[in-house]
């Protein structure tokens, strides 16, 4: 069930109920084989006019900005159960070059029926540094 916010209610920031068809989007972190990705999915119906902004500066592997990447400035259709993934860095070089270990991501989308959501995301990656280090 889609737990972004209808932006008429984007003062809370809890899950709202909402339609099974609605979209939901979310920007989720994966580490697989030591690679640092950031992973757009849809889950729920189709997404419109998806925008995604970070909280603090952060630059690929090629020294491009989160915030400028057309993936998350200009998509303009985000298709339900798509998931795309974007590599960053691996998750040490991502470290070394002392990139923000802490952020916020807000999503903002229309659904089919052109309700509006959006929704903040905390991230923290220290907690896969300490799982890398413990396996």
């Amino acid at each position: 069930m889609p737990t972004g916010t209808p932006r008429s209610q984007a003062t809370t920031r809890g899950a709202m109920p909402c339609l099974a068809t609605a979209a939901d989007v979310i920007l989720d972190v994966l580490v697989e084989r030591g690679g640092l990705h950031f992973v757009l999915a849809c889950a729920g119906g189709h997404a419109h006019g998806v925008r995604v902004r970070f909280s603090r500066v952060i630059r690929d592997l090629a020294g491009q900005q989160m915030n400028e990447q057309p993936l998350f400035t200009r998509l303009e259709f985000l298709a339900a159960g798509r998931r795309i993934p974007l590599l960053i860095d691996t998750l040490a070089g991502y470290q070394q070059r002392r990139q923000p270990m802490q952020f916020e991501v807000r999503l903002e989308w229309h659904g089919e029926d052109g309700q509006r959501f959006r929704r903040t995301i905390r991230h923290d990656l220290a907690a896969w540094i300490r799982l890398r280090e413990t396996l």
